[in-house]
């Protein structure tokens, strides 16, 4: 193999872990490499940073496989993976809703490998899967063979199921009547019985609306005594009027225990501190108490201040720390022109998919409360490491609010992992550069 044909190849899988889609535009020019072995490493393992948040990238992989001469091979692989995985959850979902999509493109053995994976989750040491891909397959008769296996493990384990994978794939099939399937087959077979008894009794209500709890002094000070403060948003932080606001300031200033100033920290991060800066800038420039979070949020209730002595803290902080993402929202509202020397100094510090994740978080505050071209290269820098699609989207929307988006990464987002990212690219192209 040629010293040009890795480099490409590296070059590949690097973007492919990190899910953007200048590996499909690697894969278009040069259709003579065989890039097959790494699609399959990327459709058995989920590479996502928050697999959990981002979820499956099945379809992102399956415009690979659809592109490549090897595919009957990949699908092989993948579907053998399929079938042996016991622990990796968020693989073995990958790996589901692409036998879902295999199956869709006529290969009739995705159908058998799932359903052989689906038997075994009532083995010992394997994670449960596959549930809704076998709804999808199958239809009823994949919807009465997870009734029965899930229906098995409700009596054998005491366990319980809700109503939203049925309900969900009965508001996608209208011509089915599921309940009615259910019930005919319980009749028959008592782990389907205990499937359907289930359902009925932990309904899900899809239309019920989100009532917000509205906060209030009362509410705060209640949780920060029983040290059930966890956070708050922007918009329930200004839910609170301006004395009750002030009231909780004076008492964090009287505050003597670390652990009670974090909690009111945790508010006045998202919502700007009444009074003189000082007692939280002394606290940012302190120790770190073990297992608290107290500087980091005092350096973002900061964020909000603009001041001489809180940009000579971020200075000394982002040119002393290796990793000094606790103290990047100091420049929220302290950034000078030239700043993006020192902040894509530290984005080339290191390659660290943990490392870029949290700096990534400091320099999207920063930028979104600084509107500048030089904001290109820092993103940039952080855009060609972070295996993160939730904020690579804000990375790619920060960089095209600038007007600093460039001809190579426009190419590469319509093909991305993640489906916002996907979105925002239609969106700019509706609305023009």
């Amino acid at each position: 193999m040629s010293d040009h044909s890795t480099d490409i190849k590296g070059q590949f899988f690097n973007s492919l872990k990190r899910g953007t889609g200048e590996a499909y535009l690697i894969l278009q020019d040069n259709p003579n490499i065989d890039f097959s072995d790494m699609i399959i490493k990327g459709a058995i393992t989920n590479y996502a940073y928050d697999q959990q948040s981002e979820g499956s990238r099945a379809v992102y992989i399956y415009q690979f496989i659809k592109k490549v001469r090897q595919k009957d091979k990949i699908i092989k692989a993948v579907l053998t993976k399929l079938q042996v995985e016991k622990k990796d959850y968020w693989s073995l979902d990958q790996m589901c809703d692409l036998a879902v999509l295999f199956f869709k493109a006529e290969h009739k053995e995705a159908k058998t490998a799932l359903y052989k994976r689906f038997d075994k989750n009532t083995l010992e040491g394997y994670e449960f899967c596959g549930k809704e891909q076998l709804m999808e397959i199958d239809g009823i008769n994949g919807i009465l063979k997870v009734a029965e296996i899930v229906g098995k493990k409700i009596i054998e384990e005491n366990d319980s199921e809700d109503s939203y994978l049925i309900d969900s794939f009965q508001k996608r099939h209208k011509d089915i009547q599921v309940y009615a399937e259910l019930s005919k087959a319980s009749k028959k077979n008592k782990f389907i019985e205990a499937y359907h008894k289930s359902i009925l009794e932990n309904k899900w209500a899809f239309s019920k609306s989100r009532k917000f709890t509205k906060f209030s002094y009362d509410l705060i000070k209640e949780k920060i005594e029983s040290n059930k403060f966890r956070g708050i948003s922007v918009d329930r932080a200004n839910d609170l009027s301006n004395e009750e606001v002030e009231k909780l300031a004076k008492e964090l200033l009287t505050e003597k225990n670390k652990q009670k100033q974090e909690l009111y920290l945790r508010f006045f991060a998202k919502r700007k501190f009444p009074f003189d800066y000082q007692p939280i800038l002394k606290i940012a420039s302190g120790k770190n108490q073990a297992k608290t979070r107290i500087i980091e949020l005092s350096v973002d209730a900061l964020q909000y201040f603009l001041g001489k002595d809180i940009r000579e803290l971020a200075m000394e902080k982002l040119k002393s720390q290796k990793n000094p993402y606790k103290f990047l929202n100091l420049l929220v509202s302290n950034y000078k022109k030239g700043d993006k020397t020192i902040l894509n100094e530290i984005a080339n510090r290191s390659d660290n998919c943990d490392f870029i994740h949290t700096i990534g978080f400091g320099y999207v505050d920063i930028y979104e409360s600084n509107k500048t071209k030089e904001c290109r290269e820092p993103l940039e820098s952080i855009y060609k490491k972070m295996n993160c699609g939730i904020y690579r989207k804000n990375v790619i929307k920060l960089l095209h609010d600038n007007n600093v988006l460039s001809d190579t990464i426009r190419q590469e987002i319509k093909f991305d992992s993640n489906e916002e990212v996907r979105k925002l690219n239609k969106l700019i192209d509706k609305n023009g550069r």
